[in-house]
């Protein structure tokens, strides 16, 4: 049983991007620049869960606010603002992208 992880970037002009774990590490590391995020905050959603075979998946999501400096290097993350949290459209929206190449039918989400 392993551990998979999806990461993901929300502006607050709708868009949402997804980061392999290997990106998202150098990116938190500040070994990976995002020049177009820079001086910018924004928000980051990780959706987790274990890929047993089971008839029932837990799904794990945290969120936080990150920063970005003047080169586009991340230099924080923190809990976001009230003004900053994830709505719930875009947290389902987020779990159900990280879940398409696992479900199957039939699929509920709750």
């Amino acid at each position: 049983m392993s551990t998979e992880i999806r990461h993901f970037v929300l502006t607050q002009g709708g868009e949402i991007r997804e980061f392999s774990s290997d990106e998202a590490a150098l990116i938190a590391a500040g070994a990976n620049r995002l020049p177009e995020y820079a001086e910018r905050r924004l928000r980051y959603l990780q959706v987790s869960w274990d890929d047993e075979a089971s008839t029932e998946m837990k799904i794990q999501t945290a969120g936080a606010a990150i920063r970005f400096d003047a080169d586009g290097r991340m230099t924080e993350a923190v809990p976001p603002a009230e003004e900053e949290k994830i709505s719930r459209f875009e947290h389902d929206t987020c779990v159900q992208w990280a879940l398409r190449k696992v479900a199957v039918a039939p699929l509920t989400f709750h």
